[in-house]
């Protein structure tokens, strides 16, 4: 019988039915009977195989069906392919999910069983991994993401630095940049090899996301983007005609903007977001709502890039200020999920949402405030005023205003007078899309498959 000389996980059927593997071997597989045993590496416990009767043809091999790689960072994105991934399920699609950073914690509560990075990591690696523990040990910690998934994202994001640049120039473009240097082609080589997909999913993310379309345009495998925003130019690389082989955006004016990229049109597909669907709903329903109330400002706040915490600081400030001179306002605060732990500075007379989720603090809200959160597009969806924080680098890259999304506020200072206007004006028309958007993602993956 053969033996593998590294850890594997291989074939569970989750709750939720789907199929994933997870494997952290940079070896051979090995097909072995239901309850045959792999033996592991030394201070590794053995893990016994579970084949299930469905997925146990061909000597062992899974059956012949479209089979799909969905690789998201974060738990926006996961949010926008989670109904889609149930929904091919539900076809008959074999469905793996490589879910980074927030996105794991997310698809576990789902019911997803999820690749992780360290699931990749192979014999061999360990010199790597040391060094990307010592690079997460500079990141403050993060209830929610566990440090050695950190310490395997930053392992393998350096690896291809080093690779591409040199030891001395890798090292001085990662103080520089940090993450946003990273472009891990060999994560996404090594989870596209261990899942031998047909087609490809992701939605736009900079790093893993955008190297796994790369990697898999290499191989000749159809790479489909779910745009999940308004493809701002800052977001340059989904300018480029030859990135992925479609592109699923939320309306007709993202896909005006990447045709005039100079993509073809048949590549660019109004699909909406499967993650703002509930927003349809929740427009008609704040519509229905009667009453009064104190007037509810929600700050959507964001970690904010190396040199602006004075803007921060300022925009907390302002905020403070303004609960205090305008008692009939409530000013609400909802933290992005890594600042968790960042919840000093929120004190009366402000109001910390906790324990709520993103579709009831909207319900609540009258008024969003942000520097440059997808939530605002979500808020537009519902029809909710929407005030943008200039001065960062988040909004000079969504700038939500040019696009009819939003009232600009130039200066902290400025937010009073912002969301007075904002208040004042009947909903923006600036963001739409259609209402069935996970069927329309879930066709267009289909089609590419059918086609291929």
């Amino acid at each position: 019988m053969a033996a593998a000389t590294v850890q594997q996980r291989i074939c569970a059927q989750t709750p939720s039915g789907f199929v994933v593997r997870s494997i952290a071997a940079e070896a051979a597989e090995f097909w072995h009977s239901p309850g045959d045993t792999l033996l592991a590496s030394p201070g590794v416990p053995a893990i016994t195989r579970r084949m299930e009767s469905e997925n146990s043809i061909g000597g062992g091999r899974p059956p012949m069906k479209p089979r799909l790689l969905c690789v998201v960072y974060g738990g926006g994105h996961f949010r926008a392919c989670a109904p889609v991934l149930a929904e091919l399920h539900d076809r008959g699609w074999h469905v793996d999910l490589l879910a980074l950073t927030t996105a794991y914690r997310d698809a576990v509560a789902a019911d997803f069983e999820p690749w992780r990075v360290r699931d990749l990591l192979a014999a061999g690696d360990e010199e790597m991994l040391a060094l990307g523990r010592r690079l997460a040990s500079a990141y403050p910690s993060n209830p929610q993401i566990d440090v050695e998934e950190t310490a395997a994202y930053l392992a393998f994001g350096y690896a291809d630095l080093v690779a591409a640049h040199g030891e001395a120039s890798a090292a001085a473009i990662y103080a520089e940049r940090g993450r946003q240097a990273f472009a891990p082609r060999t994560l996404a080589a090594r989870i596209i090899t261990r899942a031998s997909p047909d087609v490809i999913l992701t939605t736009n993310a900079p790093r893993a996301e955008k190297a796994t379309i790369d990697e898999a345009q290499a191989r000749g495998i159809p790479a489909i983007v779910l745009n999940d925003l308004i493809a701002s130019p800052s977001n340059f690389w989904l300018h480029n005609p030859d990135y992925a082989d479609r592109i699923l955006v939320l309306n007709d004016a993202v896909r005006d903007r990447l045709i005039a990229s100079g993509h073809s049109p048949a590549k660019v597909v109004v699909t909406g977001n499967p993650a703002f669907a509930s927003m349809i709903a929740l427009r008609a329903k704040r519509g229905l709502n009667s009453g009064t109330r104190p007037t509810a400002v929600l700050f959507a706040s964001q970690v904010l890039v190396k040199g602006e915490l004075r803007l921060a600081q300022d925009t907390q400030n302002a905020l403070h200020a303004l609960a205090r001179r305008r008692p009939e306002w409530r000013v609400h605060v909802r933290l992005h999920p890594s600042e968790s732990n960042q919840t000093d500075w929120i004190a009366a007379p402000l109001v910390h949402l906790t324990g709520l989720g993103l579709e009831q603090e909207l319900e609540l809200c009258d008024v969003l405030v942000t520097h440059g959160s997808t939530v605002a597009i979500e808020a537009a969806l519902a029809g909710i005023p929407v005030v943008q924080q200039l001065g960062s680098q988040l909004a000079a890259e969504t700038r939500f205003d040019l696009l009819g999304i939003a009232v600009a506020s130039t200066t902290p200072d400025d937010l009073e007078r912002a969301i007075q206007i904002a208040l004042g004006k009947p909903p923006l028309g600036g963001v739409a899309m259609p209402h069935d958007p996970t069927t329309r993602v879930a066709d267009e993956i289909s089609r590419v498959f059918d086609a291929v």
